[in-house]
């Protein structure tokens, strides 16, 4: 019995292992990566059971995925392997400057064939949280039916509905992401945003015009993730603030929020002060951008959460 349940997809990732060009680089390195999966492994890191919900295909790359998740301690009971589509996959690049270009070969994958039938009544029974991102309906129709069943079936469960917009211009134009997007908005207990998913979906920008006006559709936690800034949720009506984490050199900024996230809800099934959840993301997600790759760098629970704090 898991505490969090997610679906979504994740994919194999193809990278230099220098900060050069892929039409130069020599050396390639492979591992997965995936909003929810990064999340699932950031919760069981910091001692919390997490299930995924997902597709792969019947591939050594669809097997690379199932073994790393499991080998992190994440449930893959609910990740079935689909015959008749592949394990999506991406290319990254990352520049000595800081910038990363990506490239996604994921049209038709396994993930996002991903269906209202692959959803299991057992899989939610006992669990406490329901964790999606907006990447997820937005891989196809079927994806996003999914989503809106999972929240069905968590809500008849009296589970928390957390959501990540996670918007991504790539996958879609803002226009029809607002459309998708805001109905999960409404139905979200924890809304866990950043500043682009502000702009995108509520046409706003600053932290605190982001929490009013998100907090004004429904959501009873608005979590705003600003990076170096910091990061505020508004509570009850209350904004609380807590600093960034203090870093030395960012190295790789992908996988941060979805540390964040990780580090906030294991906080909140812990039962801890809104401003410790907070404290608690930001650790995670700090320590995400500080090593290469999505999620080698979330830290483990004895460090997030010490002997005299759990």
């Amino acid at each position: 019995m898991a505490e969090v349940v997610t679906l979504g997809e994740c994919m194999a990732l193809v990278y230099p292992a220098e900060a050069v060009s892929l039409e130069v680089c020599i050396d390639l390195r492979m591992d997965i990566a995936g909003a929810e999966s990064n999340l699932c492994i950031g919760l069981a890191r910091l001692g919390h059971s997490a299930l995924f919900i997902s597709r792969v295909g019947a591939d050594p790359l669809g097997g690379r995925i199932r073994q790393t998740l499991q080998k992190e301690g994440v449930d893959t009971r609910a990740i079935s392997i689909d015959p008749n589509a592949p394990t999506g996959v991406f290319f990254r690049e990352h520049f000595p400057d800081g910038q990363r270009r990506v490239y996604y070969y994921r049209k038709g994958s396994a993930a996002s064939q991903l269906g209202v039938e692959d959803l299991r009544e057992e899989w939610f029974t006992g669990a406490r949280i329901l964790h999606l991102t907006g990447i997820t309906p937005a891989l196809s129709a079927s994806c996003a039916d999914a989503c809106q069943k999972a929240i069905e079936m968590a809500r008849v469960r009296g589970m928390k509905i957390s959501f990540d917009p996670n918007y991504r211009a790539r996958l879609w134009d803002e226009q029809t992401a607002r459309k998708a997007l805001l109905p999960l908005v409404e139905q979200a207990d924890f809304l866990l945003m950043g500043h682009e998913d502000a702009r995108a979906l509520l046409e706003v920008d600053g932290a605190e015009e982001s929490l009013r006006a998100a907090a004004v559709l429904g959501p009873s936690v608005v979590v705003f993730k600003q990076a170096e800034e910091g990061a505020f949720a508004l509570d009850g009506g209350e904004i609380v603030k807590v600093p960034a984490y203090p870093v030395e050199k960012v190295i790789d900024p992908v996988g941060a929020g979805d540390g964040f996230d990780a580090g906030f809800l294991a906080g909140w099934l812990r039962g801890l002060p809104m401003i410790d959840c907070l404290k608690a993301g930001a650790r995670v997600g700090a320590s995400a951008v500080q090593v290469l790759g999505d999620y080698h760098g979330y830290p483990t629970e004895a460090e997030v959460f010490p002997p005299e704090r759990r």
